[in-house]
């Protein structure tokens, strides 16, 4: 279990194989000194759409990022609407999203770890000879070393959050809370599998499918953002599963999908990301919470190491102090993490996955040459941070003044 074979190959029958050869790319320049060993990657990274590549270039970007993808966003690279770095022999590989001069890179470096300084040292080449700016997030502690000595601008972006399986328990009192909206939704009828879309039908899938996108569009529909938001995002596309796991809470009595969690692999399988989770609003109270506690038990019977809850955006920024820190972006991400709640949750989102006791480790944000307000900005337009909602935002603080009057009103009153 976990292992797919063969599940890559069906990635393609959804990209257009005829532009693979006639695109637009761009060559890396390898570095002075890029033949002193024959392992290391040698030849050029070529930049190209998602929806260009060939079918056996597309199986390499997929091995790629289930092999040696180590954070909860590194499978999005198969997103078609993406760019990639990969090299010519298959070796190495890196999810793109282009805005003009800037190059987001999310999901980290996609290959072996001997070969991950000669790719940054040749990211940094790049952006030198092209005069663009190259931001790689999801960066973990193992990697920021190099990207520290490689003369990276660094800052700490958020928190990831990992709940290690091999000695994983619900019991005692820190789990109160998801053994109870466990419970209440097992009492409400609410039952959950994992769906294996090999064995359905054209008709079967294609109907589960637009099932899917209707709980979607309910979940998002009264929120800032009443659509899918980019980059460390991933989207909805279950034509391109891959090797991602599809796992659904029903109401049995009703015949009807309440809830979904579409997870990612990491580490070969080792270990799963749960990235996208959506419910409709007349599901049961805690059907996410449930659906959660269901995945991460049928996880632990199988050879799975960790299950990660995803990155807590912008959270802890001002704990890191390296050199060659952004005391702009530091700022900029301190109060995006408090002026951020109203439009993004973050707050709330914090709080949700923190119920669930998770291991907190740092993801971080590097940046080549450095960061500056320009590329902030494009930051927030690459995510769709500008594409908000006017009419839901009012809503939601017309909601929270009254909230918060009516219960200044109570207090006084109990206080008189």
């Amino acid at each position: 279990r976990g292992f797919r074979s063969g599940s890559a190959m069906n990635l393609h029958s959804h990209s257009n194989s005829d532009t693979a050869g006639g695109s637009a790319s761009k060559s890396l320049p390898v570095p002075a000194g890029a033949g002193e060993s024959a392992s290391s990657v040698t030849k050029n990274l070529v930049l190209r759409p998602v929806s260009s590549l060939s079918p056996e270039e597309l199986v390499a970007l997929e091995r790629l990022a289930f092999e040696y993808g180590q954070s909860p966003d590194a499978y999005l690279a198969l997103e078609s609407d993406r760019h990639c770095f990969l090299t010519p022999d298959h070796s190495a590989a890196m999810s793109v999203i282009v805005s003009g001069r800037y190059h987001h890179i999310s999901g980290g470096i996609l290959a072996p770890e001997p070969e991950r300084r000669r790719i940054i040292a040749e990211l940094g080449e790049y952006s030198r000879r092209t005069k663009c700016l190259i931001a790689c997030y999801s960066i973990g502690e193992s990697d920021l070393p190099l990207f520290e000595e490689a003369g990276w601008e660094i800052t700490k972006f958020g928190e990831d959050t990992t709940l290690p399986l091999l000695s994983h328990s619900w019991s005692g009192k820190a789990y109160e809370w998801v053994r109870r909206q466990s419970n209440a939704c097992q009492r409400a009828g609410l039952t959950c599998r994992e769906v294996f879309p090999q064995t359905l039908d054209a008709a079967s899938w294609q109907a589960l499918t637009a099932t899917l996108f209707e709980i979607q569009r309910d979940d998002l529909q009264d929120r800032v953002y009443p659509q899918e938001v980019n980059l460390l995002v991933g989207k909805l596309q279950p034509e391109r599963l891959g090797r991602r796991r599809l796992f659904l809470a029903e109401d049995a009595a009703k015949n009807r999908i309440m809830a979904f969690v579409v997870a990612n692999p990491m580490r070969g399988g080792k270990g799963w990301a749960l990235e996208t989770f959506r419910k409709r609003q007349e599901a049961p109270r805690g059907a996410v919470p449930f659906l959660i506690k269901w995945i991460v038990d049928l996880l632990k019977t199988e050879p799975v190491e960790e299950v990660s809850l995803c990155l807590l955006l912008w959270k802890g920024t001002h704990t890191y102090t390296g050199k060659r820190r952004c005391l702009l972006l530091d700022w900029g991400l301190w109060i995006g993490y408090h002026l951020g709640d109203l439009f993004y949750n973050t707050k709330g989102m914090t709080h949700f996955k923190t119920r669930f006791r998770p291991t907190l480790s740092n993801s971080y944000l590097c940046v080549t040459p450095n960061t500056n307000l320009f590329s902030i900005i494009n930051f927030f337009s690459v995510t769709g941070a500008f594409s908000l909602s006017l009419g839901n935002l009012l809503r939601i603080i017309w909601r929270s003044l009254t909230g918060r009057i009516g219960r200044l009103i109570s207090t006084k009153r109990e206080s008189d």
